[in-house]
């Protein structure tokens, strides 16, 4: 990364902490476009695809890891991936909260039926294992502890949306199984583009991870078709129009895996997860819902406001800013 893209990344990061601190500190949801009906938005669908984005990250470590020459390295450089992934996760459901501050409570007192408190203590589960792997010489069984824990807590958020009875969007057996595929694909596109950002080489992983990649996104592509199709919401066939750009560059074995084919991959997703949650509340809860009380507040209609669009695009390039920092403390190879 050159020094002119560190510092727009470095600018771009701290305009989003200024407007996330003074929603938390001085605005509250005032300047949120969110309503009674439409609670989640923008923040929400960023948190479940760098979400995933950690689970697969995670996984490929693994995949990577039965590697030969820089396996030890690669899977270093995915998990390093992974714990930035979700730590800005956690950061934008965190200031997704009306009370960002008192969301420690969850482990203080939690409710054990709660499927967000499983994942939640699975979440911490994973940071450990990450570090266990960086910072002590078990690393195979961390690395292993790391990709179970993400299994879990993936699994405890899909579950968590797809038990949404009142939400036709979401409450599908297919909601845990799209989740999975875009966890694939969004920690595959996520590892080959702090590779290519930081300097580590792919080595011989990079065919198997284009072939992971391709055929994730082609997997993806076709859930949200017939997600589409079922659910009567057809947003999510803009993520498809844009995952067919980075299937192409993948069918061409002359283009590396940069990041153009990364970046195309996980905008689409990041278009789809958008999609995801904000079309779940596209329809009522309860027919004649709408029609029964009226107020401004009270509307289905939801845009991302200019704090939530500055707070998203700054924590995305913090996100990437703090894992290349990383990669470079904790890799030295990392130019």
């Amino acid at each position: 990364m050159n020094k002119t893209t560190r510092v727009i990344l470095a600018v771009l990061f701290v305009l989003g902490i200024g407007a996330a601190l003074g929603k938390a500190l001085l605005w509250g949801e005032s300047v949120t476009n969110y309503g009674a009906y439409v609670p989640w938005g923008l923040w929400v669908g960023l948190y479940v695809l760098l979400v995933a984005a950690a689970a697969g990250s995670a996984w490929v470590a693994v995949y990577v890891s039965q590697g030969d020459e820089g396996a030890g390295d690669l899977s270093r450089m995915c998990l390093i991936t992974a714990g930035a992934s979700l730590v800005f996760g956690l950061a934008f459901i965190g200031i997704d909260l009306g009370k960002p501050f008192k969301g420690f409570l969850i482990f203080i007192s939690p409710s054990f039926s709660s499927k967000l408190a499983w994942a939640s203590w699975l979440y911490v589960g994973f940071f450990i294992a990450v570090a266990g792997y960086l910072f002590s010489g078990a690393k195979k069984a961390f690395l292993y502890l790391a990709a179970v824990a993400a299994v879990g807590f993936l699994l405890a958020e899909s579950l968590f949306f797809s038990g949404m009875v009142a939400r036709a969007a979401w409450s599908s057996f297919l909601t845990p199984i799209a989740f999975f595929i875009s966890a694939i694909v969004a920690g595959t596109a996520m590892v080959c583009l702090m590779a290519e950002i930081s300097g580590t080489s792919l080595g011989k992983a990079s065919d198997g991870l284009r072939k992971i990649l391709l055929y994730a996104i082609g997997a993806d592509v076709a859930m949200e078709v017939i997600h589409a199709f079922t659910s009567g919401s057809y947003f999510g066939l803009i993520a498809v129009a844009i995952l067919i750009a980075p299937i192409y560059l993948l069918l061409n074995k002359e283009k590396p895996l940069g990041v153009m084919t990364s970046g195309l991959a996980l905008f689409g997703l990041a278009v789809g997860k958008y999609g995801f949650v904000r079309y779940g509340f596209s329809t009522e809860a309860m027919p004649g819902l709408t029609e029964a009380f009226q107020d401004a507040r009270l509307s289905l209609a939801y845009m991302p406001s200019v704090v939530e669009w500055l707070v998203a695009i700054g924590f995305v390039a913090g996100m990437i800013l703090v894992a290349d920092a990383a990669l470079k403390k904790l890799m030295p190879q990392s130019r």
